[in-house]
């Protein structure tokens, strides 16, 4: 993987951790400038900002943007705070292992 991502990780392993998922994710995804990048950033290619921050890369990168804002303006107070918990409870059980049924059930 690319030192830079580890950077835009600020050596957080969880960030990075999450960034390498995320990345192999698309590299499993349908063919296209995304898939590329993440390929070239896995391979140690392509540095993580520059890629993001490309004509290349970055349209697509600001299009996906666009649709996930688009659908979260559509959401009410509660429907973003359970979307939050929600991706909170998933991303530690990403990088942590699944949560007990005990840890579960805490707000």
């Amino acid at each position: 993987m690319h030192e830079s991502v580890y950077d835009v990780a600020g050596d957080d392993p969880r960030i990075s951790e999450l960034l390498r998922v995320t990345l192999t994710e698309l590299t499993e995804g349908p063919e296209g400038p995304l898939r590329e990048m993440a390929e070239a950033v896995l391979d140690g290619r392509q540095d993580l900002r520059e890629a993001a921050m490309s004509d290349a890369y970055g349209t697509e990168l600001g299009t996906a943007f666009e649709r996930f804002w688009s659908h979260y303006e559509t959401l009410d107070e509660q429907e973003r705070r359970d979307l939050v918990t929600r991706t909170e409870r998933q991303l530690d059980d990403l990088l942590d292992g699944p949560q007990s049924p005990a840890d579960a059930a805490r707000p």
